[in-house]
């Protein structure tokens, strides 16, 4: 026996040195592939095996953790990688989230907080990766009502690690393992009482700071569990509670942190052009459909790939105008359309400039607590029944404090210019009543449109001859006049509601394994946002770029930010046009209409009385709810021993059922009015109210002008809406010293030092006052509106209650699969394993949204030669949540091959399966407006009518992939492990594209046209909508190494290590490209390099442990990444923003989350074996992230083109735990 043990320990110190030389010679990025999937206690077992009287040996916590997920990687059916109780435990990590990203190929997206928010599988984000808790799905929470376009990622920050006993990443496939992953499905595991042998019982007491805030909260979790009636019930339930302050300082240099910098004035008047239009990257079928109201140089239509063909083609801006030339005699939309045009040429010389300068400071109160119970049953020794039910809630009081400190750009307003219409183009000068500091900017072409009339000049806020432009044309110091500073808040609170519900049974016979189980899922977030902001004009300041890419700002020495009085600055109305006051126009007369009420006569500026700006305030809520409800059964039976070759022969089926509602701010015209307004005959529209509250508040002051017969009168108090969609919004007006008194009192000072202990802060501006935007909010007339009342339903304007908008998707999804098991013996101590199967997935999918449809019918009034004439022809307006369904089927086959030898200490594993993931739901739902225009029918005979904003395709392909893997893994002994692993992901079917197709989009559909009667299914239109997108294929390479170093001497013996370096390379032939240099960027949020180490050492008393993360940049989107504005898009593929506006195209870039390294930290001691101390840290070194441009446009001298810096600060927590019984 000694001599096995002395061995044993030669054994393992050969394989211990081999990976501490490793270790050492890789600098900490070792090698990994991982694999789990059994139950086995095969640890327990490897434990064993060293006895007693080995007191060099000790097996305890860390070195335990770590044999048991090398035995349930080594004992897996397929490749998978795990981490058990004991592991995450030990990890610094208090989400799953964070737990599950020290696996190879798992990379962590850390939010603003500096928490691990989503992980992405083998470069498959969250959405494309399934999560089980139990077998049964876990739910989008932060998709629901905040992030729609994630509806279909579980959020697992609501589940605590506590609750987990183990959690399975599986890389490969096998046919009787749910389907909805790409690269990787995460199974999380929680316990059951008959784990365990004794009572047991434990509770942690901690508390956490941030090192931004530095307040205290407290994190608490307790869990209990024992056996009953002669150990045959087993109960076991846990809880746990945490208060977490959350703070999160950022600054932007962009637009909301997804727009690219500004090209909207030429600065350097250089001849050089800034950038040029690629024409390779034109792209998608809207790229050849002609525009609407304009004709190329050849007298055809103009489409906007031969715009941006001619517009590239241009060597100066003298030229755009040549190409493009100017068009007085045009109707109005013919001339809006020229001016875009030329705007879309001439945008090639502007230089680059910061789009928006915000500094933030956010700051949550995140409260979350989870209760879990579960009951087992053992009915015989075979037949085990089990009841289970989580709650997982989470309620997070956010403050989102902002600051624009600079006003970029006060470009061309009210009462800073004179236009001479005398001509065409008109040509824009400095008014002679303009305030100091505004000059004129490019007079020849600098191009806008004023009332669809071509205009020279741009009247800007910048003193000329401070502005610096580097080589690169862009702009890197300039002062800016008549600044005002912006002090934004947004408040919300977001309550987030998860349950699980699961019984089940288990039968383990002889030969025969059943398993059935029927659950259910449900979970809501509801968000309600207040927003308001103050500002107030300060004057001139100079912005100078610094080399790490933000911005200095200079501001005057009377800058106060913190004078409640210098927001409430009275002043009188600007001129409209031209004049002087108090005679000059200040506001023009608004007609009576069906949304302006009895209409305003014009007034003078004498005529008006003194007033601060307006300042908005507003109330958005949002409500998501999803639900998946599932019952399975597995039948399995045992076959060695009777048939040669196979082992085990498995079948099942599953019915699932998935719903997904999303309700946002709504407010639509239910039926369309009749007649014309003031005439007889007129019916009113019956509007629909939204639910969002878009108000308005202001100081005001008489003048004698103003309080004579005929002036504008102040209106004091509430003013509610007359617009019947916003009759919940108005205008509150106060009294000069009132508004001082409320922006006074609902101060709130700032509860932490912007980026306080960020290394190498810098020059960064000191922290501002925050706003009590509910005290602020229940001053306001509009509060009584400021809820959830209208949001699902909510009362017409005929006094009828309609249902408000709804997004909303249900799949159905039914399968059946079969598999065998089968295991042979070779020659030379070999052994041949594994598992063949095919899953059959079947899904019948409906999608419903808001669709607006016009039915356009002629009248008596109709004549053929003059089909527009509106007297002809009478509009009809609908808008009602309409539903369109379809169906998809897939035959998903898999196999498993393993080749074992050296006694089973070496195996290399082979796997291949195709696979599928669903697509967005935003895909697959109905919305955009239709029109059913009986024109078309008279002069073309044809009936296929037409469709504005995108149709959902409810029939579109879910994400379909082969992927295959290739393992090969060494145990040399229970503690160690080496792998390396190779995996290929070919994606056939990708991200949905946007088309426009003739079909019937409708088939399937109850809907009628209102007016007629007749189904919409009959119908064909012309129409935007989605198609399956273009695939790609991945390589991905995953090297791992753990050990225990118990062959060192002295207190060496008790640490241990492990790495893990994953290498990820996409080879894409398709998909989004930089709009300027033509570069394909990989798949969005995939990362090529992700590392994972750490050191650890545990004694039995003390067990300390160090990890290092860290992960390569990724690709997001192209710019402006969902917005409206900044960067104006032509065709292209996965674009957005993508339309021809003012002012003009104007291409996005690349935008990157750059590459980050956190250290996080853990140590625990043992005072008794029922007494710890612990205390852990994440983010040790105070790591920041940025999002940059990457490669792509940097500034002359290279320095990074900075969207944003985000810092989460350090993050400590320490406490006690007490733990009784157990095993």
């Amino acid at each position: 026996m000694a001599n096995r043990v002395n061995l044993r320990q030669r054994m393992g110190a050969t394989a211990s040195w081999t990976v501490l030389g490793l270790l050492l010679a890789c600098g900490g990025q070792a090698m990994a592939q991982t694999t789990p999937a059994s139950e086995q206690t095969a640890a327990a077992d490897a434990s064993a095996d060293i006895t007693q009287d080995d007191e060099d040996i000790v097996v305890v916590g860390s070195r335990a953790s770590q044999q048991s997920s090398n035995a349930r990687k080594k004992n897996a059916r397929t490749a998978t990688d795990s981490i058990v109780a004991d592991d995450i435990g030990s990890f610094p990590d208090r989400n799953v989230n964070e737990a599950i990203s020290r696996i190879p190929g798992v990379a962590l997206g850390r939010n603003e907080f500096g928490e691990g928010e989503s992980v992405a599988v083998r470069g498959n984000g969250p959405d494309l990766t399934r999560v089980e808790l139990d077998g049964i799905g876990v739910q989008s929470t932060n998709g629901l009502a905040i992030n729609s376009d994630n509806g279909r990622s579980a959020d697992l920050r609501e589940l605590p690690a506590e609750l987990v006993k183990s959690v399975d990443v599986v890389k490969g496939s096998t046919a009787d393992m749910t389907e909805g992953s790409l690269g990787g499905t995460v199974q999380i595991k929680t316990r059951t009482g008959l784990d365990f042998k004794k009572p047991y019982f434990s509770l942690r007491a901690g508390a956490g700071q941030n090192s931004l805030g530095r307040d205290w909260t407290p994190d608490f979790n307790g869990v209990a569990a024992s056996r009953f009636l002669n150990d045959r019930l087993g109960v076991i339930v846990s809880g746990t509670y945490s208060k977490i302050q959350n703070n999160g300082h950022g600054y932007e240099n962009t637009t909301s942190n997804n727009r690219g910098y500004a090209r909207l004035f030429d600065f350097d008047q250089s001849p050089e052009k800034t950038f040029e239009y690629n024409i390779n990257t034109i792209g998608t079928d809207a790229a050849d459909v002609a525009y609407g109201n304009s004709t190329a140089p050849d007298g055809t239509s103009l489409t906007p790939r031969e715009l941006v063909t001619l517009a590239a083609g241009a060597q100066s801006k003298a030229e755009c105008f040549e190409i493009f030339p100017h068009n007085p005699t045009g109707t109005n939309a013919q001339r809006s359309q020229r001016i875009l045009e030329q705007q879309s040429c001439l945008n090639q010389w502007n230089d680059y400039t910061p789009s928006l300068i915000r500094h933030f400071m956010n700051a949550q109160t995140d409260e979350r607590y989870a209760i879990d119970g579960r009951l087992d049953y053992r009915l015989t020794d075979d037949l085990t029944v089990f009841a289970k039910g989580t709650m997982a809630n989470r309620k997070v009081h956010d403050q989102n404090r902002g600051r624009t400190p600079v006003s970029l750009f006060n470009q061309n307003v009210n009462g800073t210019f004179v236009t001479d219409a005398s001509g065409y183009p008109r040509v824009r000068s400095v008014s002679p009543n303009a305030p100091a500091g505004y000059y004129l900017f490019d007079p020849n072409y600098g191009l806008n449109s004023v009332s669809s009339n071509a205009t020279l000049g741009n009247v800007l806020n910048v003193v000329p001859n401070s502005v610096v432009v580097d080589d690169a044309h862009n702009v890197t110091q300039m002062t800016l006049t008549n600044n005002r500073v912006t002090i934004d808040q947004i408040e919300n609170i977001i309550d987030t509601k998860t349950k699980y519900a699961q019984i089940g049974a288990e039968y383990r016979g002889e030969r025969l394994e059943i398993d059935a189980m029927a659950g259910l899922t449900t979970a809501s977030t509801s968000r309600g946002d207040m927003r308001t902001s103050r500002s107030y004009a300060y004057g001139d300041a100079t912005l100078t770029l610094q080399p790490n890419g933000l911005w200095d700002i200079d501001l005057p020495e009377n800058y106060d930010e913190t004078d409640p009085a210098n927001y409430v600055q009275l002043a009188q109305p600007p001129c409209i046009g031209g004049g002087t006051p108090p005679s000059c126009i200040g506001q023009n007369d608004v007609a009576a209409g069906p949304t302006t009420g009895d209409g305003t006569p014009e007034y003078t500026v004498g005529q008006m009385p003194l007033t601060t700006p307006n300042f908005g305030v507003s109330y958005s809520p949002a409500l998501g709810e999803a639900s998946e409800r599932i019952a399975k059964l597995d039948l399995a039976y045992k076959t060695d021993d009777i048939l040669p070759f196979f082992t085990r022969f498995k079948v099942g089926a599953m019915y699932r059922k998935n719903k997904i509602d999303r309700w946002g701010g709504g407010g639509y015209t239910a039926q369309s009015a009749v007649g014309t307004f003031g005439e007889d005959g007129y019916i009113p529209a019956i509007v629909v109210p939204t639910a969002n509250v878009r108000g308005q508040l202001r100081a005001c002051e008489p003048t004698a002008g103003s309080s004579a017969p005929g002036g504008l009168s102040c209106n004091y108090g509430f003013v509610p809406s007359v617009n019947p969609i916003n009759i919940r919004s108005g205008v509150d007006t106060l009294t000069p010293q009132e508004l001082q008194d409320l922006f006074t009192r609902t101060l709130e000072e700032s509860d932490s030092e912007y980026f306080g202990d960020l290394p190498n802060r810098g020059d960064l501006p000191p922290a501002w006052q925050g706003i009590r935007t509910d005290e602020l909010f229940a001053a306001l007339g509009a509060s009584q509106f400021m809820n959830f009342d209208c949001l699902k339903t909510c009362v017409g304007s005929d006094g009828q209650v309609y249902e408000q908008p709804v997004t909303r998707v249900q799949e159905t999804i039914k399968n059946v699969y079969a598999m065998f098991d089968f295991e042979q013996e070779l020659p030379w101590g070999l052994l041949f394993n594994g598992n063949v199967g095919v899953r059959g997935v079947f899904v019948d999918v409906k999608g419903s949204a808001l669709l607006t449809l016009n039915s356009i019918r002629t009248n008596e009034n109709f004549n053929p030669e003059d089909p527009n004439n509106p007297g002809g022809i009478t509009t009809f307006t609908f808008s009602q949540n309409t539903t369109l369904s379809g169906s998809t089927s897939d035959w998903l086959p898999s196999f498993n091959f393993n080749l074992w030898g050296f006694n089973e200490s070496l195996v290399l594993r082979l796997y291949g399966g195709k696979t599928v993931a669903r697509p967005n739901m935003n895909r697959l739902t109905a919305g955009g407006n239709c029109t059913i225009d009986e024109r078309d029918l008279i002069e073309t005979g044809g009936d296929t009518f037409g469709c504005s904003g995108r149709v959902g395709n409810p029939g579109l392909k879910p994400f379909t992939a082969w992927s295959y893997n290739a393992s090969l893994e060494w145990y040399p002994n229970a503690d160690t492990l080496f792998s390396v692993a190779y995996g290929k992901l070919d994606v056939k079917t990708g991200n949905p594209i946007a088309v426009t197709k003739t079909a019937r989009p409708f088939e399937g559909s109850d809907q009628v046209d209102p007016v007629t009667g007749e189904p919409l299914s009959d119908y064909e239109f012309d129409y935007p909508t989605w198609e399956n997108g273009p695939g790609y294929k991945r390589d991905i390479w995953e090297f791992s190494a753990k050990t225990a170093f118990t062959f060192l001497p002295w207190f060496l013996k008790y640490t241990g290590a492990d790495a893990n370096f994953s290498i990820l390379g996409s080879s894409v032939t398709s998909g989004q490209q930089d709009p300027l240099t033509g570069d394909i960027m990989a798949p969005p949020d995939e990362s090529k390099y992700y590392t994972n180490a750490s050191l650890w050492y545990d004694d039995g008393k003390l067990n300390l442990r160090l990890a290092y993360q860290k992960r390569s940049a990724r690709f997001s989107c192209i710019t402006p990444c969902g917005g409206n504005n900044i960067d104006i898009n032509y065709p292209g593929e996965q674009w957005t923003n993508v339309r021809l506006v003012g002012p003009g195209y104007n291409p996005g870039v690349p935008r990157f989350n750059d590459e980050t390294t956190f250290i996080d930290a853990k140590a625990s001691y043992n005072i008794t074996r029922n007494f710890q101390v612990y205390v852990e840290g994440r983010n040790m070194t105070r790591e920041a992230q940025t999002v940059s441009t990457g490669e792509y446009v940097p500034f002359a001298d290279g320095t990074p083109r900075i969207m944003r810096l985000s810092y989460g600060g350090r993050r400590i927590m320490g406490g006690v735990r007490i733990q009784f019984g157990g095993k």
